[in-house]
């Protein structure tokens, strides 16, 4: 008994190849189909189709060139990788148009006269190009000089490229600017959610016979967080777990499956997947970046390691490390803020605000964060003082809300005499 036969299956519900027979109508595939319609319908000129690999361009393609066939002359370009001569007698090839030279001048002419003929006989010429992102710059140009033929008052031609987004990023270049000012019409097909991968793979077995395979709502899941949403790995990995099922005879689908399928995966992930693995590592970078410069200030550069600064209060010191005792012997220990050797007994020193506004920190470095900012000529009541390696002074201040915070001594002056 074969594969097929043993899930009682006419047909393979997830074959890899595309078959617009097996076309799943998300609503999503469906604006994609209702504004290339539009396009060619009203004679728009460019569209442009977006997607990443396996998302269903091309099943959407072939709806669409079903739909029109009839009614429209169409050329595909399945091998963009031409030359723009090359890209010219390729379109009249496959329009069957007969050109008994390979002169760019006379094909040109050739070509306008079969989109005048078409034109006055109600019939649309439709030019695609799929995986368009691979077409050089001379053949993208080339397009968009055979665009200029058009009637005083219609488009001759409507031109369709389709790709991946790597194309979106070449048509915002400066040398692409012309042509991205053409297109009119813009869509983009995106992987399925979480709903309509459920959907889609229901969808496909009932296509393929229905047959006796049973996929859960737990299975269907594994397979989206799997697949990213991509019809083409949803095909890959349910097929695969099917098949794992199959050698172990049962007809009930399981997440033990389809974790076993995994390993029929290609290592290039699908870029979803990809995309939120990176903003996890990104975030945690952004994490670990953002403490360095705070763990620096606590630490100091010839600082023992566990000591305690003198000048972090207990709930501060206690937020930052465990606690230990301080060894106040060891030299290397940041001193205790200093008194003001200046200032008279019983008189507290001051400052004052001399710039427009002063940040007030957490703790004395510039990658701390702020507190507050206080205003010109605010007096701030000095507690302590700390002087970097640099030479760079900071003074631990009282404000008159009572709270302490650290600030530059290069920003305020001296008031303690005035």
């Amino acid at each position: 008994m074969d594969y097929l036969e043993f899930f009682h299956l006419q047909e393979d519900p997830f074959g890899l190849t595309p078959d617009s027979s097996y076309f799943y109508p998300s609503r999503m595939h469906n604006d994609v189909l209702v504004s290339l319609d539009y396009s060619v319908e009203q004679k728009e000129g460019f569209s442009l189709v977006i997607g990443e690999p396996g998302t269903g361009k091309t099943t959407i393609l072939k709806i669409f060139i079903d739909r029109w066939k009839d009614r429209a002359e169409i050329a595909l370009v399945m091998t963009p990788r031409l030359l723009p001569e090359e890209l010219l007698q390729a379109v009249l090839d496959d329009l069957k148009i007969d050109h008994a030279t390979t002169n760019k001048n006379e094909m040109f002419k050739t070509f306008r006269n079969f989109l005048i003929d078409r034109a006055l006989s109600g019939k649309r010429v439709i030019i695609i190009v799929d995986e368009a992102q691979n077409l050089s710059d001379g053949s993208l140009e080339e397009l968009r000089l055979l665009s200029n033929l058009e009637t005083e008052k219609e488009k001759l031609l409507q031109i369709i490229l389709v790709g991946q987004t790597e194309l979106l990023k070449r048509l915002k270049s400066e040398s692409m600017r012309q042509l991205d000012q053409r297109i009119t019409i813009r869509a983009t097909v995106r992987p399925l959610t979480l709903e309509e991968t459920s959907e889609y793979v229901s969808f496909r077995l009932i296509k393929g016979g229905k047959g006796s395979a049973i996929f859960d709502e737990k299975v269907k899941k594994a397979i989206f967080r799997l697949s990213g949403g991509i019809p083409r790995l949803i095909n890959l990995i349910a097929s695969r777990a099917m098949m794992v099922a199959y050698i172990g005879t049962a007809h009930q689908i399981r997440k033990g499956h389809v974790l076993d399928a995994q390993k029929h995966l290609s290592n290039a992930q699908p870029r979803a997947i990809q995309w939120r693995k990176w903003v996890g590592y990104a975030i945690t970078g952004l994490l670990i970046c953002s403490l360095i410069p705070v763990l620096y200030v606590v630490y100091g550069k010839s600082r023992s390691p566990g000591v305690v600064p003198p000048w972090l209060n207990k709930a501060e010191t206690a937020s930052v490390f465990p606690a230990k005792p301080v060894e106040t012997a060891n030299p290397s220990i940041i001193p205790a803020p200093a008194a003001n050797p200046d200032a008279p007994a019983g008189i507290q020193k001051t400052v004052v605000v001399a710039v427009p506004a002063a940040r007030l920190r957490v703790i004395p470095s510039l990658q701390a964060g702020i507190r507050r900012m206080a205003p010109q000529g605010e007096r701030l009541e000095v507690i302590g003082e700390w002087t970097e390696q640099d030479g760079g002074k900071w003074y631990r201040v009282k404000s008159s809300d009572g709270k302490a915070n650290w600030v530059a001594s290069r920003i305020v002056r001296d008031d303690s005499f005035r």
